[in-house]
């Protein structure tokens, strides 16, 4: 989390695709990432979400996934099999992120299986429907992009802090 924003705080909602994402957004939190809101369950007329640390936005309840997903200024997919990453999804919640007006962006956090039929076909879908993919190593890359993504107000800046994230 960088200490030193100063700008506007963005809505940004993570959405984990595939089974094993969801574990991701724990340690998003232990990395210091706040304020995002994760999709949990995607669903016509209920959609769950969590929020990573103590400051992530509210979305309305009970929302649709396309409701909550209007609700973000942005939307980030995230994958890392993608040969489990559901394309029904991918393209419900870019086709309401695009009427919302929002950035919709995809991490793949060391993807696998993307060479597989269905990891491909995720690939393609992923091409087509997000407005920017970025591939990344790991979750500390993750948390840092998320955290340029969503900025941010502060309170006063302190000499010292800015002398330690300069460092």
């Amino acid at each position: 989390m960088n200490p030193l924003r100063r700008s506007y705080e963005a809505r940004v909602l993570m959405v984990p695709l595939g089974a094993g994402n969801a574990a991701l957004a724990d340690q998003l939190v232990g990395l210091g990432v706040d304020g995002v809101r994760v999709l949990t369950g995607a669903d016509l007329v209920d959609a769950t979400t969590k929020p990573l640390g103590e400051s992530a936005w509210e979305p309305p309840s009970p929302a649709s996934t396309g409701q909550v997903t209007e609700a973000a200024d942005m939307v980030v997919l995230v994958a890392t099999d993608l040969a489990d990453a559901p394309v029904d999804t991918v393209r419900e919640v870019c086709e309401a992120a695009r009427a919302g007006g929002d950035l919709i962006a995809a991490v793949l956090v060391a993807p696998q299986n993307w060479d597989t039929p269905a990891g491909a076909a995720a690939m393609v879908t992923l091409r087509q429907e997000v407005d920017m993919l970025v591939t990344v190593r790991g979750p500390k890359l993750l948390a840092a992009l998320l955290d340029v993504l969503r900025g941010g107000p502060r309170a006063e800046i302190d000499p010292q802090l800015v002398a330690e994230v300069a460092r």
